[in-house]
């Protein structure tokens, strides 16, 4: 290990060029150095193998019978280090992979669904798994290699995890089509006394992400059904006669009407990112979807 210690890239590119030229002042000049240093570092290498590796003749030198017989393992390492420095550019149609994407349903049918067919076509080889948001567990999944990406709220991911804004989303109050209450504006008070369908899919609760608006105006609306899915929701406010507010992302939805609210009011909207491990933040692959979900 210790004479190994001594031998670094440049004595291994001088040994190999040798090797080629057979003349230490034509290995200097095309490595752009002296004479003297190239005789230094044979000199190193001599140390190291024991042997004199290159004797001089009247045109230059030649090698033993040992530089011979390290002659291919020395230049398979130095083919080694160029291919690791000296990569091909990143193609995704020759990648051979498997990516995980978490998200809630909403995310994945309006982030994913739209982009799908463009990295299909792109990058045929790559498997996708689109799985669910676990908000407690994300993080951890994430530095385990588990879930390589996460469409999802800012505030559901470590904050020095490397993000991109795909948009910014806004909530609108959608009822059945049927509904008196798609005929008029109607104020807040009245749609708090409605009943609610709200999503949850964080937690199975009867809390949504509308409550804190209402209890700002005093108000507490009448929630009588929780659903994990955005796109569950639409069937269960059709089944109730009840309301709910839903992204504006998924209108038209069939068999739904937004419920004009006064002074066109409606809850905070949010931004949905898609979000990363830092230590992916190189990984060609992750930039590379990362630009296409983005668009």
């Amino acid at each position: 290990m210790a004479r190994a210690s001594r031998l670094g890239i440049r004595q291994l590119r001088i040994f190999s060029a040798l090797l080629k030229e057979k003349n230490l002042s034509v290995v200097a000049n095309h490595m752009g150095l002296t004479q003297q240093a190239v005789s230094a570092n044979v000199a190193t290498l001599r140390e190291v193998f024991g042997d004199p590796l290159f004797v001089r003749t009247g045109r230059g030198v030649m090698a033993t019978a040992l530089a011979q017989e390290l002659a291919i393992e020395v230049n398979e390492i130095l083919s080694a280090l160029d291919r690791l420095v000296d990569r091909a550019p990143f193609d995704p149609a020759q990648v051979v992979a498997q990516m995980n994407i978490c998200g809630a349903d909403y995310a994945h049918h309006v982030a994913m669904g739209p982009r799908l067919s463009a990295i299909r076509q792109q990058a045929p080889h790559i498997k996708l798994i689109l799985s669910e948001l676990q908000i407690d567990a994300v993080a951890g999944k994430m530095a385990s290699g588990e879930i390589d990406i996460a469409i999802t709220l800012a505030e559901y991911v470590p904050a020095h995890f490397p993000r991109r804004t795909l948009f910014h989303e806004h909530y609108v109050c959608v009822a059945d089509e049927s509904s008196a209450l798609c005929e008029s504006v109607i104020s807040l008070e009245t749609l708090a006394r409605q009943p609610h369908v709200v999503v949850s899919p964080a937690r199975a609760n009867l809390q949504g992400s509308a409550d804190g608006w209402f209890e700002q105006r005093g108000l507490q609306r009448n929630i009588i059904l929780s659903v994990p899915h955005f796109l569950l929701a639409g069937q269960m406010v059709k089944a109730t006669g009840a309301v709910a507010f839903i992204p504006s992302r998924l209108l038209p939805y069939p068999g739904l009407k937004v419920v004009q609210l006064e002074e066109n009011a409606s809850p905070p909207g949010y931004e949905l990112i898609v979000a990363w491990h830092p230590n992916s933040e190189s990984s060609p692959l992750i930039n590379w979807m990362v630009e296409m979900l983005v668009g």
